[in-house]
């Protein structure tokens, strides 16, 4: 995978990650009020789901917010019959079919060659720490991670096999955190682009944090909220899905939720359920 190496400057004690945009305007640009004046760094697929994408591209750019390459940004990118998600029920595959059929007409040529040359990884180097930033996993672009399905040990190799004290992702759209017995992480950020499956219609974002004196980064997450009416009304005027539209304002995931483990089916309060302390 190609791999962009990033040095932050020392006396940085905080950065902010964004995961899946998902063509949400109006999350995007509360983001990126909230977090003026931090290093900032976008984690893959800025379109689909959502309306206009060249909307919140235009955002993106507009910033000074480092991406990396999702799997719905490389196809976009390059033209692609399909966002190469890995959805594997029917159903969901439609929906997600739509979604990137839509995308991808109305994707201006100027932010296809953007989005194809980006890199699809980020190394982040901070003081004597390394940080990795995927998409999916550092394996694959389009793997789910699950909380639920996903071992110690396995997250160990991956920190092991990069050499990295952190690995923050995004694909699987559900923020969690696991903090190793080692100090080491991985961090799903979760997405700005739709809500977290929690019967809310707030979406996630992530934190690293460093202060002077600490060994290593630690991980938060942070629950933003934001007024999505006008992203709903742009979907409807669009013609897309009314499904997408329920989803994004009532907080439930109403398509592309068939790939969900048991245990992440029934929404929850994804801030009472994580392993590290958040903010309100």
């Amino acid at each position: 995978m190609s791999l962009q190496e990033i040095v932050l400057p020392n006396e940085c004690t905080t950065i902010a990650l964004a995961g899946g945009p998902y063509s949400n305007f109006g999350a995007v640009a509360e983001f990126l009020r909230r977090t003026d004046g931090l290093p900032r760094f976008c984690l893959g697929d800025i379109g689909g789901f959502g309306p206009l994408p060249d909307r919140t591209l235009d955002l993106i750019r507009g910033s000074d917010i480092a991406c990396l390459q999702g799997n719905y940004d490389h196809s976009i990118g390059h033209g692609e019959k399909d966002c190469g998600c890995g959805y594997i029920d029917p159903v969901d595959r439609h929906y997600a079919q739509v979604s990137y059929d839509y995308t991808d007409r109305k994707t201006s040529p100027h932010h296809k060659a953007f989005l194809r040359a980006l890199p699809e990884q980020i190394l982040l180097v901070w003081r004597n720490v390394r940080v990795l930033l995927c998409h999916g996993s550092p394996d694959q672009v389009n793997e789910f991670v699950w909380e639920s399905e996903t071992s110690d040990g396995t997250l160990a190799h991956w920190l092991d096999a990069n050499g990295v004290t952190g690995i923050c992702a995004t694909h699987s759209g559900l923020p969690w955190i696991r903090a190793l017995d080692d100090g080491r992480f991985w961090c799903n950020v979760g997405v700005l682009g739709r809500p977290a499956h929690e019967d809310s219609a707030r979406v996630f974002y992530g934190l690293l944090e460093f202060p002077h004196g600490n060994a290593v980064p630690s991980p938060r997450l942070v629950p933003m909220g934001y007024d999505p009416q006008p992203v709903a009304a742009a979907m409807r005027s669009e013609g897309l899905p009314d499904v997408f539209v329920d989803s994004l304002l009532g907080g439930r995931w109403t398509t592309c939720c068939n790939i969900l483990p048991d245990a992440e089916r029934q929404p929850r309060d994804r801030v009472a359920a994580a392993s590290s302390p958040l903010e309100a």
